[in-house]
């Protein structure tokens, strides 16, 4: 897998319906065959680097200028970890692409994990690339019920938690970095890689025995 081009500029996504045998074959969906799904659902990826820094961008694929969400991080210099320190998905840009007359192929991600899910993807395939082989974040704790929520939707999608950081003192030097409170959570990238790719595989088969 190469992918320097991609962190060089935005990335284009492609117009091919289906995947190459030799994508198929690896139990990681390389970028060709992530864009194509996200293309046929409605989404267009892009990604961008600055230095350390990284950012994923899905945009509804009638409309480039909806943004539907994003995720920003950066490689830590210290480690092969991929910090990823910020994602956002836009419910009422969600919304407004399922009204959508003119993009009738947006599903709402493709999978039960929404477009998160993809944007996600190609960031860990930037983390990958680049000799990352953990990812790390914060599921920040802006409120309790909130939290909950999104502690569970990032189990489900495949991270483990690792601890809780807090308001106590020792909590400090995790709070400097993370930037507040919240859960910290985990994992290999290859593992989230290679469970992402039989979600969306998954979905994607499922779709093609509906059409037959």
């Amino acid at each position: 897998m190469r992918f320097p081009q991609y962190c060089q500029k935005k990335l284009t996504s492609l117009q091919s319906t289906r995947y190459s045998s030799s994508s198929l074959s690896s139990s990681i969906a390389d970028i060709e065959e992530i864009t194509t799904f996200a293309n046929n659902n409605g989404i267009t990826l892009s990604f961008t680097t600055f230095g350390p820094g990284y950012r994923g961008v899905a945009a509804s694929k009638s409309s480039p200028d909806q943004i539907l969400g994003y995720i920003e991080g950066f490689i830590r210099p210290a480690g092969k970890i991929l910090h990823a320190d910020k994602m956002e998905i836009f419910k009422s840009s969600l919304l407004s692409a399922r009204r959508d007359t003119t993009n009738a192929e947006f599903k709402g991600g493709g999978t039960f994990l929404g477009p998160g899910l993809l944007i996600a993807y190609v960031c860990l395939l930037h983390g990958k690339e680049c000799g990352c082989e953990k990812v790390e974040f914060l599921a920040i704790d802006d409120a309790e019920f909130q939290h909950k929520r999104l502690v569970r939707y990032y189990r489900t999608a495949g991270f483990e938690e690792v601890r809780y950081v807090g308001e106590e003192l020792k909590d400090i030097p995790d709070r400097l970095v993370w930037g507040g409170c919240g859960t910290l959570m985990t994992e290999n990238v290859d593992k989230v890689l290679e469970k992402w790719t039989r979600i969306i595989r998954g979905s994607q088969m499922k779709e093609d025995e509906e059409e037959e």
